[in-house]
């Protein structure tokens, strides 16, 4: 297989090589977008747009262009590109346009902070100096020189570099120089603003050997342009080709939109990556790529249909295919103009041609889109579709109003149950019930089932609620309970994405076969079973762009309904300290022994995490109390977030007084987290107790290590929650807490339990410091541990419903040694 990608990712330079031939004329928003961003824009990707066959091409090119450029991503703002724009609006005012050599460097660099024009006709040719004293790309004060081509101020002017000499920069007189210092002298003497011309001539930089270091400009390299002409619909001149053939149906309906769904039958063997491209016009509508293994079983013939399914409005389209084959280095291309149906037109047509109903085992298909028929049943039948709108990505407790919206035929009523009971049922749109979630913030499931006339369960959602903003998870919302499925079967999955995170595919699976992978919505894919009518497991994984995957699985034709797979381990990240406490690290798996409420648990997994990475709030007290302490803690946390974090690991801050607010959201930058804490001053009371169940949501759902640290100095004095619910949600989460107590005298004991009581039970630690100084200490302390850490997971033997909490306790076979890790979790 990597032999197979290798060859792929060579195919994609050769790709990029060939674009030119036959280039089109540009279009004049394109040379203007080649005009604009010459200075950014590296010889290859010029290649690659200039070679480009169209323009909607062209617009996608420049969409992903900046897109790669964006220095936070975790952000819904892409800086580079407004801030570049910015800056052509003032290159453009100031300049007339974008060929003096002072617009690109005012493009480069922004606005001077300080512009000098030597007015000193006699000794210099125009210059204009412009003063930096720092920018995004250097760190430290830098002039630039700029020099009249012409010898008139109106310019234009052209950048000087020190190698160049001073004797460039001089008048007429410049041929009677000595020496060249002697410019510098003269003007010292005779010109006015001497020191400020002397200065720039000094700290003037040589751009064009700092443009030359790898990095400096932002230039990502090659790989995003092989992966975007690998994603173009466009075929390498002089291509090998293979025969295929294309079949297009409208099966039915998903909500309001048409299915289109296509079989492209390719030689029965190896692997193939098909690009598709939508136009309405000369429009680009959408971009979609699959990724197929073709088994045997797959065979029709000495071919396989490769099936890929989009959902599109009623209209007219153009359809663009480019089928890859990896092994033979092959291409299949074709375009085809369709037009799809509305409603009434895909209803007279299916009419024509009924869905078959399912049978307990039919016998499969001759061949062609007939194999698919049982998949597509539900399709064509109009069958209901229910969804759950999700809750705003905040803390809800109290009462809250939910909403569903059935589709479909059928539908006699919907019920809605909260944590697996039944709360409402309501019998006609809307479909909308109030749900009272408790005084105190838990995670709580929300469902709701659409019935019929008899109460058969036709469509089934389900919300997570206060599982917070960045949780990862995918649902199997088919294939259905209650179905038996012969020779196909549909798979249509929903993800759920993490703020700040990129989905990167989305894999089904029959059993342990990779049917497809898919790289963008929807979700939905036909499977064929091999043997017809044979128990079998659908399986969906999502992976992100930046790793970490979640998998729902289904078990169909069963004599029962669908069952679901459970799939859930609990993980316990776990650290292990001698008597003097520190870490001890290289124990074997049978050294460890995991309870749950007392019965031994089977490890199912066990392993050393030291590189895996962490994900870290540092919560911080910005309340009226902290004024004298604040700015050292500030900088406490920058450091930590510098010197501790590293490429892989993230971390945010949240401050608080009266209320919590998310200074710096997850990245792995420290300038961003940096500037989130830049200038916050101290105000207001202390809602301790607001601002940690705050904080757990908002690491909550994240895979992997994640920790709170809080520094406070003071005890709570204005919190809607009490002490016991943020204990109480802190099991609920899974979030380790690390307490920080600041300058508390010996007299409040009381909080210095509390806040040792939280760290012990959520598996952080709890510190006491009187000098804000010696939290540099404490944050290597903290990362110490996170990195000294074992995951030893198992599946609970305890098989109940019951929402009960569960201790767990880790022992070890050593004494002397101590396990840590959370008291316990609520299932």
């Amino acid at each position: 297989m990597r032999e197979i990608e290798s060859r792929g990712a060579a195919c994609c330079v050769l790709l990029a090589l060939l674009l030119l031939a036959a280039a089109p004329p540009l279009a004049p928003r394109h040379q203007t977008f080649l005009d604009e961003v010459a200075p950014l824009i590296s010889e290859a990707e010029r290649e690659v747009f200039l070679g480009l066959a169209r323009d909607y091409q062209r617009d996608a090119f420049i969409r992903a262009f900046w897109q790669v450029r964006d220095p936070h991503r975790e952000t819904a703002r892409n800086e580079l590109e407004e801030s570049w724009k910015e800056r052509l609006a003032q290159a453009r005012e100031r300049f007339g346009g974008l060929t003096d050599e002072r617009a690109r460097l005012l493009l480069l660099n922004g606005q001077p902070e300080q512009v000098v024009e030597a007015a000193c006709s006699e000794l210099l040719r125009p210059l204009e100096i412009w003063f930096y004293s720092r920018t995004d790309r250097i760190r430290e004060s830098f002039a630039l020189v700029f020099v009249s081509t012409t010898g008139s101020r109106k310019g234009p002017y052209r950048l000087w570099a020190p190698s160049q000499g001073l004797e460039v920069l001089a008048g007429w007189s410049g041929s009677q120089l000595d020496r060249p210092e002697s410019l510098l002298e003269r003007i010292e003497d005779h010109c006015p603003r001497s020191s400020d011309i002397v200065a720039g001539l000094s700290s003037a930089v040589e751009w064009q050997r700092l443009e030359a270091r790898p990095g400096f400009l932002p230039r990502p390299g090659v790989e995003w342009l092989q992966a975007f002409t690998a994603r173009s619909t466009t075929v390498p001149e002089g291509a090998a080709a293979f025969p295929a053939r294309l079949e297009l149906a409208f099966p039915g309906r998903f909500q309001s939109r048409t299915v289109v769904q296509g079989l492209i039958f390719v030689p029965a063997d190896g692997y193939y990556v098909l690009d598709g491209e939508v136009l309405r016009g000369e429009e680009l509508f959408e971009r979609f790529r699959y990724r197929y293994q073709v088994r045997p079983t797959d065979r029709v013939g000495a071919e396989a249909p490769l099936v890929f399914q989009r959902q599109l409005r009623p209209g007219d389209y153009r359809l663009v295919l480019k089928v890859e084959d990896l092994e033979r280095r092959a291409f299949f291309l074709e375009e085809r103009a369709i037009q799809v149906p509305g409603p009434e037109a895909l209803a007279a047509r299916l009419a024509t041609e009924p869905p078959p109903a399912p049978t307990e085992a039919p016998a499969p298909p001759a061949a062609g889109a007939d194999r698919l028929a049982e998949a597509n049943a539900g399709l064509a039948r109009g069958e209901a579709t229910l969804s759950l709108l999700a809750p705003p990505p905040r803390l809800l407790t109290g009462r809250f109003r939910f909403e569903a919206m059935a589709v479909g035929a059928g539908v006699a009523r919907v019920r809605f149950e909260l944590d697996g009971k039944p709360a409402l049922t309501k019998a006609a749109p809307p479909y909308s019930v109030e749900l009272d979630l408790g005084a105190a913030p838990r995670v709580r499931k929300v469902r709701a089932v659409a019935l019929d006339a008899a109460g058969r369960e036709l469509a089934v959602d389900e919300v997570l609620v206060n599982g917070g903003p960045h949780r990862f998870g995918i649902r199997l919302l088919e294939p259905r309970s209650r179905v038996t499925y012969g020779a196909s079967v549909p798979a249509r999955a929903i993800v759920e994405v993490p703020e700040g995170e990129r989905l990167e595919r989305v894999e089904v699976y029959w059993n342990e076969a990779l049917a497809a992978t898919l790289y963008q919505p929807p979700f939905a894919h036909p499977l064929l079973v091999e043997p017809p009518g044979s128990v079998g497991i659908v399986r969906a994984v999502a992976h992100l762009e930046q790793g970490g995957q979640v998998e729902d699985a289904v078990v169909v034709n069963t004599e029962g309904p669908a069952d679901t797979i459970a799939v859930h381990l609990v993980e316990l990240y776990t650290t292990v300290t001698d008597r003097k406490g520190r870490p001890v690290e290289d124990l074997a798996a049978d050294r460890f022994q995991v309870l749950e409420d007392g019965v031994p648990q089977q490890v199912r997994r066990f392993e050393r995490v030291r590189d895996q990475p962490v994900h870290a709030v540092v919560l911080l007290d910005t309340s009226s109390s902290m004024t004298e302490e604040l700015s050292d803690a500030v900088a406490a946390a920058v450091e930590f977030f510098r010197t501790v974090l590293g490429p892989r690991d993230q971390g945010a801050v949240i401050t608080f007084s009266e209320r919590p607010t998310v200074a710096a959201r997850f990245t792995s930058d420290p300038v961003l987290l940096a500037e989130g804490v830049a200038g916050i001053r101290a105000e207001g009371d202390t809602a301790l107790y607001d601002a940690v169940i705050y904080s757990l949501f908002y690491a909550s759902g994240i895979a992997g290590k994640k920790a709170v640290i809080l520094l406070s100095d003071g005890e709570d004095v204005s919190s809607r929650y009490r002490y016991e619910d943020m204990v109480d949600y802190a099991h609920r989460t899974g979030v380790a807490v690390y307490t920080i107590g600041l300058a508390l005298p010996t007299s409040q004991n009381e909080i210095r339990q509390k806040l040792g009581r939280l760290a012990r039970e959520t598996g952080g630690l709890s510190f006491f410091v009187d000098d804000v100084k010696e939290l540099t200490r404490v944050y290597r302390t903290i990362e110490t541990e996170l990195r000294a850490q074992y995951l030893i997971a198992y599946q609970s033997t305890n098989a109940g419903r019951e929402s009960k909490f569960r201790e767990v306790e880790v022992r070890l076979s050593d004494p002397g040694l101590e396990a840590k890790t959370m008291r316990g979790y609520y299932p």
